[in-house]
């Protein structure tokens, strides 16, 4: 694990968590932009696969009523 590689890695910090700790261990939110990448298409693929009543609940909720297909 190299955390220059990770996805959250922007101007010498993490963007992601407050604390920099990530560096030199092993961190639970490490991923690659191609991962990270994949972890959302798997999300959004599984949010369109469920019934309109809770697809429509977690978009309004989570998403400010407008998602985004990649």
């Amino acid at each position: 694990m190299n955390v220059k590689d990770c996805f959250a890695y922007k101007n010498k910090r993490c963007s992601i968590l407050k604390s920099n700790k990530c560096e030199g261990t092993e961190c639970g939110f490490y991923k690659t932009e191609e991962e990270f990448k994949l972890g959302q298409k798997k999300a959004l693929e599984r949010i369109l696969s469920l019934n309109k009543d809770k697809r429509d609940y977690i978009i309004e909720t989570y998403y400010g009523g407008k998602i985004e297909v990649i």
